[in-house]
């Protein structure tokens, strides 16, 4: 008799079936790494979806690298985790030493990102992200297209090619301040209102009325 079979609906972190638009929480399985082949510096995010049909789902494997090898692809690095800073409520004038910092400050905090199919070298499709915002007041929203069709993401042995270690997840649903992030509730976390210290330039606010939030002050010279 078999131990267990396997049941997708019977799991602790959903799949994301359909492309679209998520809030999300930036998970603590986000790590800094360098390329293997440069040494470039490369933010691995994944992603927590908070609220929405898909809730607890994962999107995983978002890859940003800082490349400086030339002053152009410099510009563009800053311009993509710029980017990528004022979806988590990154203030103005806010420094960052190291990509490494930023991704352990980025942790835990919430944005909204769409995500669209993208197919391997190996023919299997896969969630990647093509854009990023502030956290959606309005909720999550997948648009119905999901994998293509022909494409698969199980082998011979019953499972995928999705390569990764695993962990634990935890889903950031009420208001919290770590890192210099200030971060929203999610749709269905309830009315907690939170009071953020007012030395960082915060100020109270309900999650139905957050407009982005900031860093605080990195002192030069300090660890990451």
């Amino acid at each position: 008799m078999a131990l267990f079979t396997v049941d997708s609906n019977n799991t602790f972190g959903q799949t994301v079936e359909e492309a679209g638009k998520y809030n999300v929480v930036i998970a603590s399985s986000s790590q800094y790494t360098t390329t293997k082949e440069a040494g470039k510096p490369m933010a691995i995010f994944d992603y927590e979806v908070l609220d929405g049909p898909y809730k607890g789902g994962l999107i995983r494997f978002d890859n940003e690298v800082w490349d400086s090898t030339s002053e152009d692809k410099a510009k563009l690095s800053a311009k993509r985790f710029n980017t990528i800073a004022v979806a988590l409520g990154a203030i103005n004038g806010t420094a960052f030493d190291s990509i490494e910092q930023f991704v352990n400050q980025a942790v835990g905090h919430q944005l909204a990102i769409t995500v669209d199919w993208d197919t391997g070298s190996n023919g299997k499709a896969y969630l990647a992200v093509k854009s990023y915002e502030q956290f959606m007041q309005d909720g999550s929203k997948p648009n119905g297209v999901k994998r293509p069709a022909g494409s698969s993401r199980t082998g011979n042995s019953g499972f995928g090619n999705h390569q990764g270690a695993g962990g634990s997840f935890h889903s950031t649903t009420n208001n919290q301040q770590t890192g210099g992030f200030n971060t929203p509730a999610s749709s269905d976390a309830g009315n907690t209102q939170r009071t953020p210290s007012t030395a960082n330039g915060y100020s109270s606010q309900s999650a139905n009325s957050y407009h982005g939030g900031g860093f605080p002050p990195v002192p030069d010279g300090q660890p990451f």
